[in-house]
């Protein structure tokens, strides 16, 4: 790697070296194996959820109808599913078809659907320098203007449960004042599953200790691209290699 060139990072970058250095080394910097992860049918309907969600509400207010949401869902779903799926047999790939179409119908039932998002997830990841050394991306699902003009950050959550990332708001809060200049207001996950909302203020507080943190967790990473770089405690305890096995690459793990 060059030196003092730029490092760009994201959310998921910053979580994936915080659960094992070496996942972090497979995942990014080993030719390999970097971003082969076999398929997962979570991953497939939370793709397939949030990509309907993005289109829908691409609609003009007037032809948002539960019908049209069902048919975008099902170009989607088809369209991943030919491409990825990651289920076991015909039997999961319905189950989890049918939690996807309980979401969105749900969804529909209780939400907003003719909210003009002032943003939605963009085609590519957007960046902006955090430091003359650092840039910090992300894709973000949507973003509302609050009635004042500032801006509501909304992430939605397709898991069972209702946990909440610590990071990932914080970080598109400061993303999103980078990339809009605009005033943020409101950080939310919308977890789909429940329909609950897990909403916050956006302080200048939480900023500082966001960005702090991940200054200070992007200079632990190593910019060199040797394996000894990127040390795995754990070892044979490990389990966050065992998509490695999957793509059948034994993972190097000393």
């Amino acid at each position: 790697m060059i030196k003092n060139s730029l490092f760009y990072v994201s959310p998921n970058k910053l979580k994936i070296w915080l659960e094992c250095p070496r996942k972090f080394w497979h995942y990014y910097i080993h030719e390999p194996t970097k971003y082969k992860e076999p398929p997962r049918a979570y991953y497939t309907l939370g793709e397939a959820v949030h990509d309907t969600l993005n289109s829908f509400f691409s609609l003009v207010p007037q032809i948002r109808t539960k019908e049209r949401l069902l048919d975008q869902f099902e170009l989607h779903w088809r369209g991943i599913v030919n491409q990825k799926g990651g289920f076991k047999d015909s039997v999961e790939e319905q189950e989890y078809k049918n939690r996807a179409i309980q979401m969105l119908e749900n969804f529909f039932l209780r939400e907003d659907i003719l909210v003009t998002p002032f943003r939605l997830s963009p085609s590519s990841t957007k960046y902006f320098p955090l430091t003359s050394k650092i840039m910090l991306g992300g894709k973000i699902d949507r973003v509302d203007q609050e009635p004042d003009g500032s801006l509501h950050i909304i992430d939605y959550k397709t898991g069972r449960e209702d946990r909440d990332d610590p990071y990932q708001l914080l970080i598109y809060d400061l993303l999103i004042r980078g990339w809009l200049r605009k005033e943020v207001s409101k950080l939310s996950y919308l977890h789909l599953e429940s329909g609950n909302w897990s909403t916050k203020p956006s302080t200048e507080k939480d900023r500082a200790r966001i960005k702090k943190f991940i200054i200070t967790t992007a200079n632990q990473i190593p910019r060199g691209v040797d394996y000894k770089l990127f040390v795995c405690n754990l070892r044979e305890k490990c389990h966050h290699c065992d998509y490695l096995r999957e793509i059948n690459y034994e993972p190097i793990l000393n």
